[in-house]
């Protein structure tokens, strides 16, 4: 008996000092790269003097450091291809959408440089909140998943406009082409600003190498227009690129139109900061992401508080056909979503690949409510009743010492945050119409016909159509002209990558 005592008391001091070790295990530091949005990083984020609330919550939380690189969105490009190929690989490596359609990602992706991901998320039932199918799909590389995609709905976008200017002009909320023409004619020819001056514009517009056509407005006119999403079936049946389409041409007239009568930005081709017109009182519209006409310490507080104190901004989610059928074009194609890769280079065992899902995963289910509404006590307080108040000033504060921006683009979250008695912000009252839209969304009909290869191809040939359409809207060439711009994208490989869609389309059937 003595015996087994003696075995037993060994047994719960073996446990206990497991336990112990468990709980004592060192904190993982992950190495990040990540862009900001913003004109500066998230503040209190740098190793060795962190303040940030959120983050110091997050680490420990999750039993992590995060070592974070900030770096301009404008230069993430060139960021990501020098980081790639430096002797100092990130762990994570956040990527921006536009760069999931780089040849250089591509080709990085087949040759095993980043974890598949694949397996480990399917076997996570948490994930299918985080990465729903379809984003899993669209950023899928010939059948896998090396992107964990940053989850978000389909009809992201929306129409921003001057609500103040609207009003005076006594002008209808841009809904369809007749009343978004009205809008960008009325913004530019009958001083909405009052100054006596004819100084400012309709509309924002900024065509960047194809980089800003799904969110600045061209992918989605032309689906106002009828035309497909990228690409689309034509009346045999066939898998076509949306500039093979009649409805396409319409697009570009509507955009000449507004060129030649100076209703948008003349600079559209080289112009870098989309939102610069709209934030400075020049422009009286744009389309951009929805929630950027509300977003805390967003784009275009330095009108509201600097320039225009009096403006107000509204915003149009779902636009009308001719026919009144509502619709919008589909965020998600190829190069429309962002999310973080994991190098081999840095996370060499599957252990700790497994230590960072688990991050991702504390983050958004425990640590839900940091991310949605910050520190209890700092940024907001939890009553008696279970809801929790937030003050001005808690709400201030959750700007001003970087809560509110140092996840809004790192680990991939839910699209919509949960109700944790906070109520409803003017973000997620955004987000929750972008989800109702989703069923009026356009899908480019190439996603899951077209191969990295094609992918890579279509990237490499694209400035041919890109230029064609710049030059289009300058009326510098006509339809003719466009049309040899066509002709030539075919000969460059273009045919190449029909045939191939098509053929992976009609085998899938």
């Amino acid at each position: 008996m003595r015996k087994l005592l003696s075995a037993l008391l060994a047994l719960t001091m073996l446990f206990g000092m497991m336990s112990f070790a468990v709980a004592e295990e060192e904190p993982l530091r992950i190495t990040i790269v990540c862009p900001f949005y913003g004109e500066t990083a998230p503040v209190g984020t740098e190793m060795g003097n962190k303040t940030n609330p959120v983050l110091l919550a997050a680490e420990k939380l999750g039993n992590v450091e995060l070592d974070i690189t900030w770096s301009p969105q404008g230069d993430y490009l060139t960021k990501f291809s020098t980081v790639m190929a430096s002797q100092n690989v990130p762990m994570v490596m956040v990527v921006t959408s536009g760069l999931t359609t780089n040849a250089n990602y591509l080709d990085m992706c087949e040759a095993g440089v980043f974890w598949d991901l694949t397996e480990k998320i399917k076997e996570r039932p948490f994930f299918a909140e985080i990465a729903p199918q379809s984003n899993l799909d669209v950023t899928s590389v010939s059948g896998h998943n090396y992107l964990f995609p940053a989850a978000t709905s389909s009809a992201r976008v929306g129409v921003i406009y001057r609500l103040d200017w609207l009003e005076k002009l006594g002008l209808e909320a841009p809904t369809n082409l007749e009343s978004f023409k009205a809008m960008v004619a009325g913004f530019t020819d009958n001083d909405p600003d009052g100054n006596g001056t004819k100084d400012t514009i309709g509309f924002a517009y900024c065509d960047n190498g194809d980089k800003e056509l799904t969110y600045a407005g061209f992918n989605t006119l032309a689906c106002m227009l009828g035309a497909p999403n990228n690409w689309g079936i034509d009346s045999e049946g066939k898998l076509l690129p949306y500039f093979m389409f009649d409805e396409y041409y319409d697009t570009l007239d509507l955009f000449n139109w507004m060129y030649v009568n100076g209703y948008m930005n003349a600079d559209f081709a080289v112009n870098t900061d989309k939102h610069g017109p709209l934030k400075e009182g020049v422009s009286g519209s744009m389309i951009t992401t929805a929630t950027n006409s509300r977003y805390p310490g967003g784009k275009y507080d330095s009108l509201i508080d600097n320039i225009e104190p009096t403006a107000k901004l509204g915003l149009q989610q779902i636009l009308y056909k001719a026919d009144g059928t509502p619709v919008l074009n589909s965020t998600l194609n190829p190069g429309g979503l962002g999310g973080i890769l994991i190098p081999k280079a840095s996370v060499k065992d599957e252990a700790t690949l497994d230590r960072i899902l688990d991050f991702i995963e504390t983050l958004n289910d425990e640590g839900g409510i940091l991310t949605a509404v910050g520190v209890e006590g700092v940024h907001y307080t939890k009553e008696s009743d279970g809801t929790l108040s937030i003050s001005a000033e808690q709400k201030q504060a959750r700007t001003d010492d970087g809560s509110s921006e140092v996840f809004a683009s790192m680990f991939p979250r839910r699209i919509q945050s949960l109700d944790y008695g906070q109520g409803m912000t003017d973000v997620q009252k955004i987000t929750a119409v972008s989800i109702a839209n989703e069923p009026y969304t356009v899908s480019d009909m190439s996603i899951g016909f077209i191969s990295s290869d094609m992918q890579s191809l279509q990237t490499e040939i694209s400035t041919t159509i890109s230029d064609a359409r710049v030059k289009y809207i300058m009326g510098q060439i006509d339809k003719d002209g466009f049309k040899a711009a066509v002709d030539e994208w075919l000969k460059l490989g273009g045919q190449q990558i029909i045939d191939d869609v098509n053929a992976n389309y009609n085998a899938a059937k």
